[in-house]
């Protein structure tokens, strides 16, 4: 008697257990599987779906292209590098003709030239230091000579020594100079006695004026 009521007991709390579960509210009480839908309470075979389009190709993008840099030719590029300038010229253009400096009509200084007086003149003097300044400006112009001969020619080295008479003026009256033998090529010592006749030296109130000074080539 005892296990009768048990039994009973146990099935009626199975029973409300059940009863207890809500009904399924899927499609076809959720029996269809993968691949099927529920159409009319009924599986059936789903329909496949759509491939989706393939994205369209996008376009690339060009970039500029560069100058190959690689074996390059180096004449070539100097000559591109070097387009539209003018060439250096070249040393081996051939010399103009020697022309020899004509200073025939430069006088030469002497002690015995006479001297005019002038009564009315002063007595000032250029001074050393001026002189000097002036001997350093013609300088130059004498080096020029030297060089000039010898693009024609073997130039040796010396002194070159002037000798010179200045006016109140500041003009050279008369100039002489004295060279060694290995100066005494390609009229350098003609071309030094123009550079020098040329120079014109500052004005003074005195007698005109007897002056040495020397000039060196190594």
């Amino acid at each position: 008697m005892p296990l009768r009521i048990l039994a009973g007991v146990a099935l009626a709390a199975t029973s409300a257990a059940v009863a207890c579960q809500p009904a399924s509210t899927a499609p076809c009480g959720g029996f269809c599987g993968p691949g099927t839908e529920c159409v009319d309470d009924r599986c059936v075979q789903a329909a496949p779906a759509a491939p989706e389009p393939d994205p369209a190709p996008s376009k690339a993008k060009k970039g500029k292209r560069g100058k190959r840099r690689g074996t390059a030719d180096p004449a070539a590029s100097a000559a591109d590098a070097d387009e539209g300038s003018e060439p250096p010229p070249s040393s081996d253009e051939p010399l103009p003709p020697f022309v020899p400096v004509d200073d025939s009509k430069i006088p030469a200084f002497s002690n015995a030239d006479p001297q005019v007086l002038d009564l009315k003149a002063g007595s000032e003097r250029l001074d050393e230091r001026t002189l000097d300044q002036h001997f350093a400006r013609v300088s130059p112009a004498i080096q020029t000579c030297v060089t000039t001969a010898s693009r024609y020619g073997e130039v040796g080295s010396g002194n070159l020594a002037f000798k010179l008479r200045l006016l109140p003026t500041g003009k050279v009256e008369s100039v002489s100079v004295t060279a060694p033998a290995s100066l005494r090529v390609w009229s350098i010592p003609a071309c030094a006695r123009k550079a020098v006749y040329q120079h014109r030296f500052p004005t003074f109130d005195g007698p005109a004026m007897a002056v040495t000074f020397s000039v060196d080539i190594d």
